[in-house]
């Protein structure tokens, strides 16, 4: 995406799902409305209800009025601030949200913070691997960066008890590497993690790390 308008990786979607996405995003994002009646509006959704097979929606206009419409009289919808909402709109081609604060982050620096933060992993733990995915891109670190600290999440639970500890006190090596589908494999000693590290990351990636690793150990 770096000689590329971000707005390429765009891709074609229903209005009604994307409000939907709208809604669930993290920030409030300004939208505008065309409903059957020819009626335009704008402002921001602040919630959306399943009802008779249809999407009950609740708009906030900017004049702080609030307007209810049912999803089958919306016609168009347009996103006044994509970049806001670029991981959604490009279905996870654009991996984290554009025009956020301006991070950065070295791959010597995404090292150093490994190195640091890898005992919080477990003492026993002496590698945590990286080299095999492609660190040329920002995204891609920062997206490293929330996996370890989505697995940090997940060994704080399966070790709560005498029976995680013990079985995490076997791994010594994780290893992350590129692929198409998120999957997690136990060799001996080694956990592997493999994930599109350039795509957006699951939003409950904790609970699929979680849930894979209590089926290995």
């Amino acid at each position: 995406m770096t000689d590329t308008p971000y707005y390429k990786a765009f891709v074609a979607q229903a209005p009604v799902h994307v409000i939907q996405a709208v809604f669930e995003n993290e920030a409030p994002v300004l939208i505008g409305v065309s409903l059957t009646d020819g009626v335009y509006l704008e402002g921001i959704v602040l919630d959306i209800q399943d009802y008779n097979y249809q999407k009950s929606i609740c708009l906030l206009t900017a004049n702080e009025q609030v307007v209810f419409f049912d999803s089958r009289h919306l016609v168009a919808l347009t996103v006044k601030q994509p970049k806001k909402m670029a991981v959604a709109l490009s279905k996870g081609a654009i991996s984290r949200p554009m025009g956020a604060a301006n991070e950065n982050l070295t791959v010597l620096q995404l090292k150093r913070w490994i190195r640091t933060e890898k005992a919080q992993l477990g003492s026993q733990v002496k590698e945590f691997k990286i080299d095999a995915l492609p660190l040329d891109e920002l995204n891609n670190r920062l997206n490293i960066k929330d996996v370890f600290k989505a697995l940090q999440t997940v060994v704080s639970q399966i070790t709560k008890d005498d029976l995680g500890q013990s079985a995490w006190q076997a791994i010594d090596t994780i290893v992350l590497e590129q692929a198409d589908k998120l999957s997690v494999k136990v060799q001996a000693a080694t956990v592997i993690i493999s994930l599109a590290i350039d795509k957006a990351l699951p939003s409950d990636l904790s609970k699929i790390l979680e849930e894979q690793l209590l089926q290995k150990l």
